[in-house]
C-alpha cells in the first residue's frame, strides 16, 4: 500500500462526522448499532485475501457484530471508536483491517497496538503475527519486565507492527529505538483501562508521537465520559460504533451467587472444583496479591494443576503461566484483575468471583472470561457478609436475573437455586 493511500487531506483531530454527530469535547453515550451490515462471512467483507485465509486457518468464519460494524469503515479509511462487550472478537475487528492495508515491503513501524498489560499485548500479537505471517509482515511485542535488547533487535529487524504497553514504548521512543514517522494506524484495545487507570498522560504523550494522519481506531468494552471524551479528541471524524449499551453481557454466560463466610470461601471453590466435568476449566478471580497467595496455598493440596496469576510475578513467569492455562494443562488459574481485561481464553469453563468485583463494569469483564464466541460458561459469585452491600449494588446497577444457589455440599453437584432469580429494578 502507498503510505499515502487512505489519507483524508488536512487533519483536523477532536471533530466528527455525521455518522457521530458530537460537538467537541461532548461525552453523549454511544448508542448500540440496531442494523448490522449485511455481512454473513469474512470472504463478503473487504479484506485481503492473505489476511482471510489466515482467519480462515484459525477456524473462524462467521463475524461476530462488532467485527461486521468495524471492519469496512476501517478498511475505507475511517477512524473508528467501537464498544462491544467482552469476548465479541475487538482484537480481530481492527486487526484485520489493519493487516490488509499495510505494506509488508516497508521497513518502518506502521501499524501501532497499545495494550493495558502485558499478557494482553502477548494475545494481541500473537493473534497479529498469525493473520500477517502469510503476507511477510513482521510484529513487535514491545513490553515491560522484559530484557529490551531482543525487543530492539525485533525493531531493527524491521517490524511493521508494533504491539506494546505505554511505558515501554515510551521507553524506547526516548532511547531512539522506535519511531513513528510513517505509521498510519493506531489502535488502542481495551481503551477504558488504556484511558482510565493512570495512561492518560502516556497515551497522550504517545499519540504526539505519530503524524496526525493516522487512522485512530479505539476498542473497549466501556466508555466512560472522560475516556469518550478523550477519544473523540483523538480522533478525526469517527465513526462511532456499538454492539453494547450500559451493563450489557454475553447471554451465554449463566450468573449465580452464593452467600458464604468469608473463612468458608476456599472449602466452597474447591467443592466446586472437585466436583466438575474433567474438561471443565476455572478462572478465579481475588482482590489482591495477598488473597492469591493465601488461596494458592490452600488449594495446593487438591489433586489438580492450579497456578496463580499477579502483578507480583516476573514476565516470564507470566507468560509462562498464561501459556500452560491456554493450552488446557491447568484445571483452575487465580488471579488478580490484571487476567480479567481482553485475555482470551476459549477453554474456560467457570469464572468464579473469590472477592466481589469493585463495580458492575469490573464484574462484566469478570466473568465475560466464560462464554465467548458463541460457548456456554458459568459465573459464580462467593458472596461473605462482609461484601453483600457491595454484590447487592451490582445486581441494582445492571438489574441482570441472577440466581442464589446453595453451597456445595460433600458429594454431588448439590447446587438448586434457593430462591428464584433476582432482578433489581
Amino acid at each position: 500500500m502507498n503510505r499515502n493511500q487512505g489519507r483524508r487531506g488536512p487533519p483536523r483531530r477532536g471533530s466528527s462526522g455525521a455518522a457521530a454527530p458530537q460537538t467537541r469535547g461532548s461525552a453523549a453515550p454511544l448508542k448500540p448499532s440496531t442494523e448490522l451490515p449485511p455481512f454473513e462471512t469474512f470472504a463478503e467483507l473487504p479484506l485481503r485475501a492473505e489476511v482471510l485465509d489466515a482467519i480462515h486457518a484459525m477456524g473462524i468464519t462467521k463475524p461476530t457484530p462488532i467485527q461486521r460494524l468495524a471492519i469496512p469503515p476501517v478498511m475505507s479509511g475511517r477512524d473508528v471508536i467501537a464498544k462491544a462487550e467482552t469476548g465479541t472478537g475487538k482484537t480481530l475487528a481492527f486487526g484485520a483491517p489493519m493487516m490488509s492495508k499495510i505494506d509488508p515491503s516497508r521497513r518502518s513501524v506502521l501499524g501501532l497496538v497499545l495494550c493495558p498489560t502485558r499478557e494482553l499485548a502477548q494475545q494481541v500479537a500473537a493473534v497479529l503475527e498469525k493473520l500477517g505471517e502469510p503476507i511477510g509482515a513482521k510484529v513487535a511485542l514491545i513490553v515491560g519486565g522484559e530484557p529490551m535488547g531482543p525487543q530492539i533487535d525485533a525493531l531493527k529487524r524491521g517490524a511493521q507492527v508494533v504491539v506494546g504497553t505505554p511505558g515501554r514504548v515510551i521507553d524506547l521512543y526516548g532511547q531512539k529505538f522506535l519511531s513513528f514517522p510513517w505509521t498510519e494506524f493506531v489502535a488502542l484495545d481495551e481503551a477504558d483501562q488504556m484511558l482510565e487507570i493512570g495512561f492518560i498522560d502516556d497515551v497522550r504523550k504517545i499519540l504526539s508521537y505519530t503524524p496526525e494522519e493516522r487512522q485512530t481506531m479505539l476498542f473497549s468494552a466501556t466508555f466512560p465520559d472522560e475516556v469518550l471524551r478523550l477519544a473523540r479528541e483523538a480522533t478525526r471524524d469517527p465513526m462511532e460504533v456499538a454492539t453494547a449499551a450500559g451493563h450489557a453481557t454475553v447471554k451465554t454466560i449463566d450468573q449465580s451467587w452464593m452467600a458464604c463466610g468469608r473463612a468458608d470461601r476456599s472449602l466452597a471453590l474447591m467443592r466446586l472444583i472437585e466436583q466438575s466435568s474433567a474438561d471443565d476449566v476455572f478462572l478465579v478471580f481475588c482482590d489482591r496479591r495477598t488473597e492469591v497467595d493465601s488461596l494458592m496455598r490452600q488449594l495446593e493440596r487438591m489433586p489438580f494443576s492450579v497456578k496463580a496469576l499477579h502483578g507480583g510475578f516476573d514476565q516470564a513467569s507470566r507468560f509462562r503461566v498464561m501459556s500452560a492455562f491456554r493450552t488446557g494443562e491447568v484445571k483452575a488459574l487465580v488471579a488478580t484483575d490484571v487476567a480479567s481485561r481482553g485475555l482470551d481464553v476459549h477453554l474456560v469453563s467457570h469464572v468464579i468471583n473469590y472477592s466481589v468485583p469493585q463495580d458492575a463494569q469490573d464484574y462484566t469483564h469478570r466473568i465475560g472470561r466464560t462464554g465467548r464466541a458463541g460457548r456456554t460458561g458459568t459465573a459464580i459469585t462467593l458472596v461473605s457478609p462482609e461484601q453483600a452491600g457491595r454484590w447487592h449494588d451490582i445486581l441494582r446497577q445492571t438489574k441482570w436475573n441472577v440466581s442464589e444457589l446453595e453451597l456445595p455440599g460433600r458429594t454431588g453437584r448439590g447446587r438448586p437455586p434457593v430462591r428464584a432469580p433476582q432482578r433489581h429494578e
